[in-house]
């Protein structure tokens, strides 16, 4: 009896023990995902979407829950993964069959403008407009809009989205808008009306040129840039005044501005440039130089001394040279220094430098190397090609500048008079 008694005790102390180790091992689990849970969300609200994104991917494969992969989804687009992003936004819907939530559908849609679906992202953000009516949404779904050519429905998100934030890209929309229905004097008024307020970041101001020279509309383009100027006198609004004064031969006016920045030669140097006063232009460059030590007014200094020669002279161009060769040499330690590349600027030195040893017989082995490092920058270059070409015909290998020559479509040919002088020659060789 005693021996009964206590196997049944036994019996009870190894069932309290395992419902006890049980209870232990599900709370562990428990706080192990409430944890991870805490990690993800809180690498999230840092903005450490990478983290964020793994951490409730393992949750979503150890816990099943559907609404994890969702998190990873979001996590997944704000760090640029939209492979992922895509791929989890997908299974979500399809597991859940909610097709009309927010966060999964904003995915979907700029998965559909990443692959051209068009029509499927103006269709998707349609439905996201009607649960979330954001500028960021009128913004995107007016771009799309405007893609497609419906200009009225672009032009009210677009004109919605710019009165708020008088964004400078929705600006060009809308004026691409009105311009598209040729509404020039709308489209530019608008320009005009946003410059007189707001200003122009660099990019702008250069588009806004390039579209009243296009609509040969400069006398209002210098009032307004007068006004941009007289508000913020900066130098790279001086510039642009002084540009389109000098582009409408006010020279002396344009001078009077320049000279206001006495210690930045930038301006003169601009206003040269326009006259064509090559010979003031190389002199304001290597004013320029000796003030920075910048080796490119050393090189551009170089090109206006050539641009000045009304006879050049093979002593002259020498110097010249020795100039550009020295600029080159000191752009190279700038480029090291600063772990840089090197740029279409450096691409228009080397040709030039090249074109020079080639032309004038200097060095022409030389200067198919200058060349051709020119065209590593540019490969796309019309004018080094005929560098190339043309070294390659002076050092008597006609084939091969025949050959290089003939990828330069004739149309170009046509319309510049020293290609088609060199194609004349080159074409004529027989060496």
């Amino acid at each position: 009896m005693q021996i009964m008694q206590r196997c049944k005790m036994l019996k009870n102390i190894l069932k309290i023990g395992f419902g006890l180790v049980l209870c232990i091992a599900l709370k562990a689990n428990a706080f192990s995902e409430d944890n991870d849970l805490m990690i993800s969300s809180d690498a999230f609200s840092r903005g450490d979407f990478a983290t964020a994104k793994d951490g409730y991917l393992k949750l979503y494969k150890e816990t099943d829950n559907i609404n994890y992969a969702k998190e990873a989804a979001v996590s997944a687009a704000n760090m640029g993964d939209f492979q992922t992003a895509l791929k989890f936004a997908l299974l979500y819907q399809k597991i859940t069959k909610d097709t009309k939530d927010l966060p999964t559908n904003k995915i979907l849609a700029d998965s559909y403008i990443r692959m051209g679906e068009i029509k499927k992202a103006t269709s998707l953000l349609e439905a996201i407009k009607k649960q979330e009516d954001s500028l960021i949404v009128d913004n995107v779904l007016g771009t799309l809009y405007l893609s497609q050519k419906e200009f009225d429905k672009a032009f009210s998100l677009l004109d919605k989205f710019y009165n708020a934030t008088h964004n400078e890209e929705a600006l060009e929309k809308i004026v691409t808008i009105y311009l598209a229905k040729n509404d020039k004097v709308g489209g530019l008024n608008f320009l005009k009306s946003h410059l007189r307020k707001y200003g122009c970041s660099e990019e702008l101001c250069q588009k806004s040129l390039n579209t009243f020279v296009q609509f040969n509309d400069l006398k209002d383009a210098e009032e307004v840039f007068k006004e941009i100027y007289q508000k913020s006198p900066t130098v790279q609004n001086g510039r642009y005044y002084i540009w389109i004064l000098a582009s409408q031969k006010k020279y002396k006016q344009a001078q009077e501005i320049a000279e206001t920045f006495p210690l930045n030669g930038h301006l003169l140097l601009d206003l040269y440039i326009v006259q064509k006063e090559f010979s003031l232009a190389a002199k304001q460059a290597g004013l320029i130089y000796q003030q920075q030590k910048d080796p490119k007014y050393l090189a551009l200094e170089a090109v206006y001394l050539y641009e000045a020669m009304e006879t050049p002279n093979k002593e002259t161009i020498k110097k010249i040279v020795q100039k550009l060769e020295y600029a080159i040499k000191e752009r190279k330690k700038e480029i090291s220094n600063n772990k840089e590349n090197l740029n279409d600027q450096d691409a228009f030195f080397y040709n030039f430098l090249g074109y020079m040893l080639i032309d004038y017989s200097i060095d022409i082995k030389k200067g198919i190397d200058y060349v051709k490092v020119a065209l590593e920058i540019d490969p796309g270059s019309i004018s080094y090609v005929d560098s190339l070409a043309w070294g390659y015909y002076k050092l008597g290998k006609c084939a091969e500048a025949k050959k290089i020559f003939s990828t330069i479509p004739k149309e170009e040919m046509e319309t510049e008079s020293e290609l088609e002088s060199h194609f004349q020659i080159i074409n004529a060789c027989k060496q």
